[in-house]
C-alpha cells in the first residue's frame, strides 16, 4: 500500500507540473496575442502603439514646418545652416527631432520591433543641443540597422526631388511619407527582420494628411509613379527613378553622399 501511495504522488507532481508548463505557455501565447508584439496585426496594442507614436511624430513635424512659414518639414542641413548634404541622415533627422523635443526616444521605438539590433535611446543628451557651438542634435543617437540602431521607422530620403517637393505639409492623403520598415527593394524576404515571427509582413504607414493605415502589401493602392506618359504601381521599397525621382521609398538613409542616398534595409 505505502508504494502504490507513493507512486500515487510522483504521479500527481509530474500531472501538476506539467500543468504548469502548460499554463506559461498559454499565458505567452494570450499575451504576445494581446500585446502583439513582433506580429503583423492591425488590431493588437502594439500596432495601436505604432499607430499613435507614428501619428504623433507626423504632428509634430507639421507643428514645425507651420513655424517656418513655408510648410517645410525639419531637415538637419537646413537646420545647421551649412546646406551640407551629408547632415541629412536618418540618424541625424531623428536626432534632431528629440533634440528640438518634437519627439521622444521611446516614439522612434516599434512595439512590434524584431530587430535584435534595434532598441530605444534610454541616454539621449539634450545637452549636447548648443547651436552656439554649431551642435544640434546628440551624434550618438544612432540608426545603422546592421549593428545599433535607435529608431525602428523608416522614411523617405531627403534628397533631390523628393526632399524639394515631397518632405512638406502638403496635405496629400496618398502620399506616403514614413513608417515601418519593410523588406529591401519590397521584394518578399521572412528572413527579414522586418518580417514578424510567422513569416508575415505588415505595417503602418503615415501619409502627406498625417494619416496612418495598415498595410500588408508593399503597393498601395492609389499610389503611383510617373513612367513616360503612364502610371506604375509604387513599390514602397524599391527606388524605381534612381536617387533623384519623384517616387516614394522608405528606408533608413545610411550616408548620404553628393550623388544621393546610401539606403540601408534589414
Amino acid at each position: 500500500m505505502v508504494q502504490r501511495r507513493g507512486q500515487s504522488l510522483i504521479g500527481l507532481l509530474v500531472v501538476v507540473v506539467i500543468m504548469l508548463v502548460m499554463g506559461v505557455v498559454m499565458s505567452n501565447a494570450i499575451n504576445k496575442r494581446t500585446t502583439g508584439a513582433g506580429s503583423t496585426s492591425s488590431g493588437t496594442i502594439a500596432s495601436f502603439k505604432d499607430k499613435q507614436y507614428l501619428s504623433s511624430i507626423y504632428q509634430s513635424m507639421a507643428a514645425q514646418s507651420q513655424l517656418t512659414g513655408d510648410g517645410r518639414f525639419l531637415v538637419p542641413s537646413a537646420l545647421t545652416r551649412r546646406r551640407d548634404p551629408n547632415d541629412d541622415t536618418t540618424a541625424s533627422l531623428f536626432s534632431a527631432m528629440i533634440a528640438q523635443h518634437s519627439v521622444s526616444p521611446e516614439q522612434l521605438y516599434s512595439g512590434n520591433e524584431m530587430s535584435p539590433y534595434v532598441r530605444p535611446d534610454e541616454d539621449y543628451d539634450y545637452m549636447a543641443y548648443r547651436p552656439v557651438d554649431d551642435v544640434f542634435w546628440d551624434p550618438s543617437f544612432t540608426a545603422n540597422l546592421s549593428w545599433d540602431s535607435n529608431t525602428s521607422f523608416a522614411h523617405i530620403p531627403l534628397y533631390g526631388n523628393r526632399l524639394r517637393r515631397l518632405w512638406q505639409f502638403t496635405a496629400d492623403s496618398r502620399m506616403p511619407l514614413l513608417g515601418n520598415r519593410g523588406p529591401k527593394d519590397g521584394v518578399a524576404d521572412p528572413e527579414s527582420w522586418t518580417y514578424n515571427r510567422d513569416g508575415k509582413w505588415g505595417g503602418h504607414i503615415v501619409f502627406g494628411d498625417g494619416h496612418v493605415e495598415f498595410i500588408s502589401t508593399f503597393t498601395i493602392t492609389g499610389v503611383f509613379f510617373k513612367s513616360g506618359t503612364s502610371n506604375q504601381p509604387d513599390n514602397l521599397y524599391r527606388m524605381e527613378q534612381g536617387a533623384d525621382g519623384l517616387d516614394v521609398i522608405l528606408a533608413f538613409t545610411k550616408e548620404m553622399t553628393e550623388d544621393g542616398p546610401v539606403l540601408q534595409f534589414d
